[in-house]
């Protein structure tokens, strides 16, 4: 009967412990995007996007190719047309490919 109560004692313990451990907010765990840096010329502008014909981009390891990049929905951009040159970061979002700073060369 001893032997009983000591182990019903020690699973309640156990089971208390297991819940009282504190909760882990993983919101300061998700990934900050990687922001890549390229130049190009664009191509086609779209309210709510740019195709642009950038030059290799070695952090992805792409050669030369012409892309559509979505704008930013939360910043305006520069007013670009194509012909113009460009400097430009972007991040890959979960609907592709982003902007999010672009600077005309001149």
């Amino acid at each position: 009967m001893r032997f009983s109560v000591i182990c019903a004692l020690a699973g309640v313990l156990l089971f208390s412990a297991a819940h009282a451990a504190p909760a882990h907010d993983m919101a300061h765990h998700a990934a900050t995007p990687q922001v890549y840096h390229a130049l190009g010329v664009i191509k086609k502008a779209t309210p709510q996007s740019l195709s642009i014909a950038h030059g290799t981009i070695a952090d992805l390891n792409w050669p030369p190719m012409t892309m559509t990049f979505l704008r930013p929905a939360d910043a305006e951009l520069p007013d670009v047309q194509p012909g113009d040159k460009v400097s430009f970061d972007f991040i890959q979002g979960a609907a592709g490919y982003q902007i999010v700073s672009l600077t005309p060369q001149r």
